[in-house]
């Protein structure tokens, strides 16, 4: 039985056995998004199809890089101008891209994946900022996000291994193989934001071989670091963490894709490439259709739409060394 499964079945024995309404971070599918009718331009070419510019730019100024269609900064579903920080450079021409390439007229986050990162990033430091509760209860509020996302940390992918006898022992094999020093790495790193610096920090794993249905839980220490981490993250980085979590269902996947951008948080180890991030959110797709075969316009489709939104999580993490900008 797979390790999915298993996560499933434990939820519903959890709910029955309790008797308890239990709040799990939010799906995928389900992704904040926001609908209003502030004039922005995703607005008006959603209810027109029509294109009304015909220059597309980026303009450096002092608050930061604009992307322009004809001169005019874009906005922002909730009005506000669409300026991405000087040290993002890079996201600022790719921002610039999606728009001059658009694949069609029906403007949808999917379709502009950096476009709908950096706007949910620009609205929800203003909403949080001016603590302006309308927008803060369509975007969501930071702490909330915050712990929303910590609780993926207790099912995370990464940390429920596969029963030995799947796919031939081959599947175990590579979790043990790329798992197990994911999970030494992210102990490592997250010690240096223990509260205490005696509480050593521990990242509990489900065995489906040993552990058979029981749930998976951190310990309070373990949360706590987690916490004090994603504290001291901007609101571009978390908006990053919190895409690449929910794309990899991996708060540690999540982390990976951050630390590999961030310059600022102290961090000894080389960092975990995309392809291995990716990889490691995947595994058991990859050996199940191995074995089983892929189906075609569903697992070829989910495989590039996973590296894309990993892929955008981390240029909106990314910032240029100071000495660059």
């Amino acid at each position: 039985m797979s390790y999915l499964l298993k996560t499933n079945l434990t939820r519903s024995i959890r709910f029955f056995s309790t008797g308890r309404v239990i709040r799990y971070a939010q799906p995928l599918a389900t992704e904040p998004s926001i609908e209003t009718n502030a004039p922005s331009e995703t607005n008006r070419l959603e209810k027109t199809l029509q294109t009304f510019w015909e220059k597309v730019d980026v303009a450096k100024e002092k608050d930061g890089f604009h992307v322009r269609l004809d001169g005019k900064s874009l906005k922002t579903p909730l009005g506000n101008q669409l300026v991405i920080p000087s040290a993002k450079k890079s996201l600022a021409y790719m921002v610039c891209n999606e728009w001059k390439n658009l694949s069609n007229l029906k403007v949808k986050p999917h379709s502009v994946p950096l476009t709908s990162l950096s706007t949910r990033a620009i609205d929800l430091g203003i909403s949080h900022a001016v603590q302006d509760l309308e927008a803060l209860t369509k975007l969501g509020n930071i702490e909330d996000i915050k712990t929303d996302l910590l609780r993926y940390l207790d099912t995370d992918t990464v940390l429920i291994f596969s029963p030995k006898e799947d796919c031939d022992g081959k599947l175990r094999r590579a979790q043990e193989e790329m798992y197990r020093p994911l999970i030494a790495s992210m102990e490592s790193y997250l010690q240096q934001f223990a509260e205490n610096s005696s509480e050593k920090i521990t990242l509990n794993f489900l065995d489906s071989d040993t552990d058979g249905f029981r749930s998976n839980y951190q310990n309070e220490a373990t949360k706590r670091a987690a916490l004090n981490w994603m504290n001291k993250l901007n609101v571009w980085e978390l908006v990053a963490l919190e895409k690449a979590t929910l794309t990899a269902k991996s708060f540690l996947c999540g982390v990976a894709i951050v630390r590999a951008n961030n310059k600022t948080l102290t961090d000894n180890e080389a960092p975990m490439d995309l392809e291995s991030i990716a990889r490691a959110a995947s595994l058991e797709v990859i050996y199940q259709t191995e074995r089983w075969g892929e189906v075609e316009d569903t697992h070829d489709v989910d495989k590039v739409d996973l590296r894309r939104n990993l892929a955008a999580a981390a240029l909106v993490a990314y910032e240029l060394p100071i000495d660059e900008n």
